[in-house]
């Protein structure tokens, strides 16, 4: 039995469908969220609890925020303060924290207080780095973009500059590679903030061509600005000309685009540029096991939810 499960919601209840649109979880609740190691979120009269794809309730709902888990933990909320909670619903890390992150590679980024930097602990609660401006860095590839006096390089999780903070902006690793914005580019100002990338060891791989767009790679692509969005491979060559105007990043072969910006609809290209999917839909998401939650409608009152395959058909027709 495939146990991939997407989410559905019809007169304003949720259930679970598989891959075929058969509901196998019935449509019973306020809410719910997509599956994460076995687990996914239902929403019952304000408060949030866990099921399992048997659809049994693993936790009962009793928070009043709780996200998917991520290596065996979520953060929860009961009242103003998160903590983690492992899949029995049992806080492991106490709630002490004004806000959470998921944890990724062993680590999680917190802020203990409103005007907190921020800081990462790990799966036990420790701080394991505390400092500097970690607010719009992650985590990733063993390595965090993270800003000194201003500027920008990547330290590692014992707060070590192993990437010199010698930039004006950076982005994490994905793939091996990390978009930076040099602060001169052949003696003159970069006032373009345009991105090169580096790999690891901080040498310069594609050259500063292009603006920022998606910023990172995802199945060997990356989408860039230039008067309009494209895509470079890992070389930096441009494959898919920038005359897109929206590009976000491939999912299982496909990424969602929106060509025309009067028209404001959004479909999907293949990794040669060619149109996959019509551009039709008002939102679009990206694939995920097989299928893309897509929405219709003209405003947000109006929406309805699906789901489509690769070939462009719902297998859930639209709902609310």
């Amino acid at each position: 039995m495939n146990d991939n499960l997407f989410q559905v919601t019809k007169d304003g209840k949720s259930g679970f469908i598989n891959d075929k649109g058969q509901i196998v979880i019935d449509l019973t609740f306020d809410g719910v969220s997509s599956f994460s190691e076995g687990l996914a979120r239902i929403f019952v009269d304000d408060k949030v609890g866990f099921i399992d794809k048997q659809g049994n309730i693993q936790v009962e709902p009793k928070f009043d925020t709780v996200s998917g888990f991520s290596e065996g933990m979520a953060y929860a909320t009961i009242g103003d303060k998160y903590g983690y909670i492992d899949k029995s619903g049992n806080f492991i890390i106490e709630p002490m924290f004004y806000r959470c992150w998921a944890f990724e590679n062993g680590y999680a980024l917190v802020m203990q207080e409103v005007v907190s930097t921020g800081c990462f602990i790990d799966n036990f609660g420790t701080i394991k780095l505390n400092g500097r401006n970690f607010l719009v860095s992650k985590y990733s590839e063993g390595l965090i973009n993270c800003s000194e006096r201003g500027d920008w390089g990547h330290i590692d999780i014992n707060g070590n500059f192993i990437i010199p903070p010698n930039y004006k902006y950076t982005r994490e690793f994905s793939e091996g590679k990390a978009a930076i914005a040099p602060k001169k580019i052949n003696g003159k100002a970069n006032r373009k903030d345009l991105y090169a990338f580096i790999n690891k060891g901080n040498e310069i791989i594609i050259p500063p061509l292009f603006t920022g767009a998606d910023i990172h790679f995802s199945e060997g692509m990356c989408a860039v600005f230039d008067s309009g969005y494209g895509y470079i491979n890992a070389k930096g060559q441009l494959i898919i000309p920038c005359d897109l105007c929206l590009g976000q990043h491939f999912s299982e072969g496909l990424a969602v685009i929106k060509e025309d910006a009067k028209i404001k609809k959004y479909g999907y290209i293949d990794k040669t540029g060619t149109i996959a999917i019509k551009p039709t839909f008002t939102l679009a998401e990206s694939f995920k096991n097989g299928l893309a939650s897509v929405t219709i409608g003209k405003k947000y009152e109006e929406f309805k939810h699906g789901y489509i395959d690769k070939s462009g058909n719902y297998i859930w027709e639209p709902t609310r």
